[in-house]
């Protein structure tokens, strides 16, 4: 369809392109003629992103986000229609089917308006600064969403979904009053823009931390609880993963049964239901009920890495094993169905298949038996429930009846009879399989940074707690591609890789997600690359997103395509962790390793002097940055955002909680960095024994004192550092409140030397060393957290002329 803007020439072009990427995409439309031609094209099809390949052969007239089509309605004095959704997204399906392949809302749109279509995932500031226009205009959000702009980009109105006819009555009232009412028009939008601008750039004087918020927090969760199904109260139910990790936080430090409770409620109520693929693995987006039992059947990254993360620590407080089974499966899925060949992971897959929502995840009954026998039928449907008249569109999502741990012990087994779990997971192998051979919702195959880099983060410390190399051996394939393909010469970064080609000026999240996958892989492996690579991230980033009149980050790149309304410094969550709070994670992680920036770094002996010159070779010739100071600056810039609303700020609030040293962390770091401090080797015994190391790497040139000459154990019931001679000596021991554990021994290995202090001999160890801990359980009753009791290992660096504070670090063993 022709306007006064595509030209035979255009057409003649877009028609080339479309012959050149035959076969790469799929043509929906319903516009083919009698050769299985599509009757119509537009500029989208110049695109690489799937969402607006699915729109190029609509009759609208489309142009991509960019300055272009701004140009062309400035010169045509048109208003932009502007509509903003993602690939997977069913209700941006449901549009696109109803209005956008629709030659009549096509003709009201082409004669009247700049129709322009932009991908969310592509440019999540561009799209968070229109969605907080629709929330100001509307009071709600989504996608798709539907904004009518002026020809700079200020909006004017906004809303979602609009079905065919409303949306045609919606257009013509809009162009009818485009020349009549262009003053008022004109005069909103400047008031929309400026509200947009004060919600995303709110400044506030700085102010002290309340101490009371925390608490406040919690006991606010608390009283907003769904206490039948987990998770906040009413519907739809989305997984609130910052919520949850700050929660998760809090435990770890506080031991808080009660803030337990409302974690343990909520993953189990989102594993039971259909929010969770019972039979692939990996979460759905969100539930549209408050039972956790009909998904939105969306699958995003974002998603998978946020939620096995959480997952995973909740395993790692409790030892529940159904947490790790979900960790697990959903890992594995990520491997199994979302990586590349080459390293990654795609972005996402469709909600819909055969044109309908989750028809690829539902089940008959007919279906199920199909594929197995009545016993093993009777088995399946015992613990998932499947009925004939189903609980979804007349057909079944499967979820659990009731706890699976509570079903596996109740299943009476017999000599020779199949373990519970190994009977149900060959029944769940069987469907999967089966499932295969399903039409397959569509899949996002773009690799987007900061999705994947977190999908790396939550592997590499899964590969750690539960032992799987290949989930390390993913994390490290993922991170080598961004570097690999994303990474451009002046080591910026490009935010999308599709098909070998790279895209689109990183945002905030990419280079915080991407230090912090290099963070965690540098702790895990110890190859001083990741480090570097991390270091020079880092200090791109502060160039690039820095605000130093602020003392914040910048969410959007510098330079940016279309028009600047803002750049926002928003530093709430949303679906992903706030991308602040993540590089302020950043920050204090690498504050508390910036001595391997001086010199060598706590790693192998053997490889300490090559490690030196690849480290300042690297990172430290750019390296003009005091991250501690930049952490603070951030920190007290947002303090009083926190304080005004804590319950969006999660994340930072998480953050601020512990700066970089996280008890969940099995590697942690003294001194700067001079000191590598790991718990490693657990054991743990049926009789309620547990053993593990605490492995110390210390710099070259730096000491600690050992416990005494002769030492071979001491009490470990005694919490507080012993001191002598002034030097507070290497001490680990179980903190006091750990009631249902006992020391049963601690080994401390044989002094490297002695120094002369005051006519003293003072012991001391140097280079590498570890101490082995042997605990007991005790006649205490246990508690959810009696899994995990916390170690403390208190220790202070000296060297020949100075030693520096004395500090404790704590672990969950």
């Amino acid at each position: 369809m022709q306007d006064s803007f595509q030209s035979d020439k255009l057409e003649s072009r877009l028609r080339r392109v479309e012959q050149e990427k035959e076969g790469g995409y799929d043509k929906r439309t319903e516009h083919i003629d009698s050769n299985g031609e599509s009757v119509f094209i537009n500029r989208l099809v110049l695109e690489d992103s799937p969402y607006l390949l699915q729109h190029a052969h609509n009759p609208v007239n489309w142009f991509p986000w960019g300055s272009e089509a701004f140009a062309t309605a400035k010169k045509e004095k048109k208003p932009v229609f502007l509509s903003i959704g993602y690939s997977t997204c069913h209700w941006c399906h449901v549009m696109e089917v109803e209005s956008f392949d629709n030659v009549e809302v096509a003709k009201v749109l082409n004669q009247h308006f700049i129709s322009i279509k932009m991908d969310r995932e592509q440019y999540p500031d561009i799209d968070e600064i229109y969605m907080t226009g629709v929330q100001l205009m509307s009071g709600q959000g989504g996608w798709p969403m539907s904004n009518f702009l002026l020809s700079d980009g200020k909006p004017f109105f906004g809303a979602t979904y609009f079905p065919a006819p409303s949306f045609i009555n919606l257009l013509e009232q809009i162009a009818g009053s485009w020349s009549a009412k262009y003053q008022e028009i004109e005069s909103s939008a400047v008031s929309i823009t400026e509200a947009i601008n004060r919600i995303l750039n709110d400044r506030k004087e700085s102010e002290p931390f309340d101490e009371r918020l925390v608490e406040n927090m919690l006991q606010a969760l608390s009283q907003r609880e769904d206490k039948s199904y987990g998770g906040l109260a009413g519907q739809p139910k989305f997984p609130q993963e910052p919520l949850l990790l700050f929660i998760l936080d809090q435990v770890a430090q506080r031991r808080a049964l009660s803030s337990w409770a409302f974690v343990d409620r909520a993953l189990e109520g989102m594993a039971r239901g259909g929010l969770y693929d019972q039979v692939a693995g990996g979460f759905h987006r969100y539930s549209v009920d408050s039972h956790w039992l009909v998904p939105h059947f969306e699958k995003m990254m974002y998603n998978q890495s946020q939620l096995s993360l959480t997952y995973l620590q909740a395993f790692q407080l409790s030892g529940n094993p159904f947490f790790e089974r979900i960790c697990r499966n959903t890992l594995n899925y990520v491997l199994r169905d979302m990586q590349l060949p080459e390293g990654g992971f795609y972005s996402a897959t469709d909600a819909d298949s055969e044109g309908e929502e989750g028809t690829f995840f539902v089940w008959k009954p007919a279906e199920l038996l199909d594929l197995m026998s009545e016993s093993e039928y009777d088995f399946f449907t015992s613990v998932y429930g499947v009925s004939d008249s189903g609980n979804f569109e007349g057909s079944n999502i499967l979820c659990l009846n009731r706890s699976l741990l509570d079903q596996a012990a109740d299943q009476i087994t017999h000599e020779g009879q199949e373990d519970f779990y190994q009977r149900l997971d060959k029944l769940l192998n069987l469907i999967y399989h089966a499932r295969e051979h399903r039409q397959h919702p569509l899949r996002d195959d773009k690799v987007i940074v900061a999705w994947a880099s977190a999908m790396a983060t939550s592997l590499a410390k899964a590969s750690e707690v539960i032992v799987n190399k290949d989930w390390l051996l993913a994390a490290e394939r993922t991170v080598d591609l961004i570097a690999r393909e994303n990474v451009l010469k002046d080591n910026s970064l490009k935010r999308i890789y599709l098909q070998q080609v790279v895209s689109i000026a990183g945002q905030l999240e990419d280079y915080a997600n991407y230090c912090q996958a290099l963070l965690t892989l540098f702790d895990i492996t110890r190859k001083t690359d990741y480090f570097s690579r991390a270091v020079v991230t880092m200090n791109v980033a502060l160039a690039e997103f820095w605000d130093d009149e602020a003392g914040s980050f910048y969410l959007s790149p510098l330079q940016q395509v279309g028009p600047l309304l803002t750049r926002s410094r928003n530093a709430s969550d949303g679906a992903i962790l706030s991308p602040v709070a993540t590089a302020l994670e950043c920050l204090y992680m690498l504050s508390r390793r910036e001595a391997l920036l001086e010199c060598s770094v706590v790693l192998d002996r053997d490889a300490e002097v090559a490690m030196c010159g690849e480290i300042n070779a690297e990172a430290n010739k750019t390296n003009s940055f005091n991250y501690l100071a930049y952490a603070d600056r951030c920190a007290a810039a947002l303090t009083a955002h926190i304080n005004e609303n804590s319950m969006s700020h999660a994340s930072l609030l998480r953050v601020l909680a512990t700066k970089g040293a996280n008890p969940l962390n099995s590697v942690q770091y003294a001194g700067g960095g001079r000191a590598r401090v790991a718990l490693c080797n657990r054991q743990r015994t049926i009789a309620g024994q547990m053993s593990f190391e605490i492995e110390i790497v210390l710099q070259a040139g730096w000491h600690v004192t050992a416990p005494f000459a002769n030492s071979s154990a001491i009490d470990l019931s005694v919490a507080e550092p012993v001191w002598e001679d002034g030097n507070i000596p290497l001490q680990v021991f179980l903190q006091t409140d750990e009631l249902h554990w006992e020391l049963q021994d601690c080994s401390y290995p044989e002094f490297d030397a002695e120094l002369d202090f005051a006519g003293k001999k003072i012991p001391i160890y140097e280079d590498h060393k570890s101490v082995t801990v042997n605990l007991i359980r005790s006649d205490h009753p246990a508690n959810p957290l009696s899994f995990s009791p916390k170690i403390e290992v208190t220790l202070q660096l000296c060297n020949d002329q100075s030693c520096l504070l004395p500090e404790t670090l704590e672990f969950l063993a």
